[in-house]
């Protein structure tokens, strides 16, 4: 084997790691806001500085790789789809942060986002593509497998957003004077919504892996 496919071997091994952070950060996130513990939050928000500086050491990668050896076809391909995957892993992080950060104002006004029952639908909705994604990164990708995935988020994960949305803007009379709480639970249903389209971005990015061809709004 030459030098470059053992180098990107090592490279979706580093990416494969990134993934499994992130879904840790999910379930620690979600974990987070359905006990309502301010303690947890936090330790979300403080521990994005490592997945930030794993995913700023991907992209130096692929860009020495770039440099290095000028890869065509198949190879080049892997490497943008790395690219891809890389920050896209680092947003589903940021929104997992940006939920964390919602978490005082709902404590302050003693708002349970467990209350809602849609807000479990969503999550488990989410969980399930983050999960997918995952599986689809670390195995053998397969094209079917892919196309689930954005067509589960478009069925699923954005019906089970507008439920959720729904359920909190009927409490109206219930949040009534809780204005920054409202905020707080449609910022983090729409977290969540965003992540699911992240699955969906990196779904899109396999099929073009794979493939060659570009299946954004297609499918």
């Amino acid at each position: 084997m030459s030098e470059l496919p053992k180098r990107l071997e090592r490279l979706f091994l580093k990416l494969d790691r990134a993934a499994l952070a992130v879904e840790q950060q999910l379930a620690d996130m979600l974990f987070a806001v359905n006990s309502n513990s301010l303690s947890d939050a936090e330790a979300i928000i403080a521990g994005d500085e490592a997945i930030d500086r794993r995913e700023v050491e991907i992209e130096r990668e692929c860009i020495r790789l770039l440099a290095l050896y000028q890869p065509a076809a198949s190879d080049l391909r892997k490497i943008c789809f790395a690219i891809k995957v890389n920050n896209d892993l680092e947003r589903i992080a940021d929104n997992c942060v940006s939920s964390a950060k919602m978490m005082p104002i709902l404590i302050e006004d003693h708002i349970l986002v467990s209350q809602f029952s849609t807000f479990r639908i969503l999550s488990d909705s989410v969980v399930d593509a983050v999960q997918q994604t995952i599986r689809l990164l670390s195995t053998n990708q397969e094209v079917t497998q892919a196309v689930s995935i954005i067509r589960n988020d478009r069925s699923v994960v954005d019906a089970a957003y507008r439920d959720f949305l729904q359920a909190v803007f009927a409490e109206g009379e219930r949040l009534h004077g809780h204005v920054n709480a409202v905020y707080a639970l449609t910022s983090i249903g729409r977290a969540l919504e965003r992540i699911g389209d992240l699955c969906t971005n990196i779904a899109e990015d396999t099929v073009f892996l794979l493939t060659g061809e570009i299946v954004r709004h297609t499918i």
